[in-house]
Order: structure tokens, then sequence, then C-alpha cells
């Protein structure tokens, strides 16, 4: 095949510009914001799963918390009624010493509850400073997925505007090599990992970077200038320059 040394100049440009757009569309879909969101939501996920475990914790000791003050108020009760018609001295010395008796066993009692309820207070205390603490950090990890989602976003225009920018110079260029050529370049592109033609660059190829013997170096110099050569190692379109 032959094509124009303009032509093969203008495929160099294409291969170029395919270049970047490859390496635009492979950093697009590489963007570290994107992994850490998916970390970061997967984080959000077990914190939210977590709390709510924290949070059923901390309404069944709150529930315990309200039992323990209804059980003390009742003691209480119980033994202010009892002093006040112990006050009252209206019973027989019999009752008066059964009050007193039944006194003492309730605030026997009512000690017993309220150490029982200082215990529970204390649970509900530390579950409650649980629960704010990973509110907190379930919070900070929804604040950290907006901003991930900012980045992405600013991230991802910045890389779709490139790649519009090269595909709009890729329409320009097109146009100024035969179709012939480009068609070639284009199966070539397909079976060599997105690259169809390179640059001769002495005796090297600068597609798979090996180099060319002596004697087919000589061979490939002797051609004209507008037969197109292929690598003997890749087959790549190599541009003489």
């Amino acid at each position: 095949m032959k094509a124009s040394v303009s032509d093969q100049n203008n495929l160099i440009d294409l291969q170029r510009i395919d270049t970047a757009i490859s390496s635009a569309n492979h950093r697009l879909k590489n963007l570290p914001e994107h992994e850490l969101i998916a970390a970061v939501k997967k984080r959000s996920e077990e914190s939210k799963s977590a709390l709510e475990v924290a949070e059923a914790e901390l309404a069944d000791v709150s529930i315990d918390l309200r039992r323990s003050e209804v059980e003390v108020e009742t003691v209480t009760d119980r033994i202010k009624k009892d002093e006040a018609r112990l006050s009252a001295g209206t019973a027989s010395p019999k009752e008066l010493e059964q009050i007193q008796h039944e006194i003492a066993t309730l605030q026997k009692r009512q000690s017993e509850l309220e150490d029982g309820e200082l215990e529970i207070m204390l649970k509900v205390d530390a579950a409650k400073e649980k629960v704010a603490t990973m509110q907190s950090d379930l919070a900070g990890l929804e604040k950290m997925e907006l901003e991930l989602n900012i980045r992405y976003e600013n991230a991802k225009t910045e890389i779709e505007k490139e790649i519009a920018l090269k595909n709009s110079e890729r329409t320009l260029v097109l146009p100024k090599i035969s179709q012939e050529l480009v068609e070639l370049y284009e199966k070539v592109r397909s079976q060599n990992g997105g690259v169809g033609a390179a640059l001769l660059l002495g005796n090297m190829c600068d597609g798979c970077r090996i180099e060319m013997n002596a004697i087919e170096l000589e061979r490939v110099r002797a051609l004209d200038s507008e037969e197109v050569v292929r690598c003997e190692e890749c087959r790549r379109i190599l541009v003489r320059i």
C-alpha cells in the first residue's frame, strides 16, 4: 500500500489523539474518588447498622431506668405515708411498732433500688455517649462522601471536556488521511492495544520498542517515501521521519 508522506504524518497525529483519548478514558474509569466513594459508602452502611443497634440498646436501658425510677418512687411514697401515720400518733403501740418495722424494711429496699437505679443511669449515660459518638462518626462519613462526590464530578467533567476536545481534533484530522490508510490503521489499532501507527526512530519501532536489524532497516530506507511500512515484530504501521 502507498500513502502520501502527508497522510502518514497525519496518521501519527491521529495516533497521538487516539492515545490521548484512550488515556483520558482510562483515567475516567479509574478516578481514585470512585473507589474512595465506594469505601466510604460501605463504611456508612456499616455505621448505620451499628448505630441502629446502639440506639436499640439505649432504648432498652432507658426503659429499665424508667422502670427503676417508678419502683423507687413507689417505695418512697410508701415510706412517706408510713412516716405520716407514725407522726400522727393515732395508731396503737403495736401498730406503731409494725409501722416502724415496715419503714426500716422499705428504707432498705429503697437503698437497694437506688443503687440499682444508679447503675442503670451509668449504663444509660454510656449508651447515650456511644450513640452520640456513632452519630458524629456517621455525619463525618456522610460529609466525606458528599465532598468526594463533588471532587469526582469535577474531575469527571474535566476529563470529559478533554475527551470532547480530542474527539473534535480527531474529526478535523481524519479527512486529511486517505480512507484506505485509516481502515488499515483502525484494523491494526484494534489488534495492538489501541496503537496502530508508530514512528520509526532510528532503527527502533516506537510502538513495540524493538530495534530493526540492519538488513531490514536498509530495505526500509530504500523504499519509496510513500510506501506504507509495517513493523516486522508488532505489525504496526511505521512512519518514517
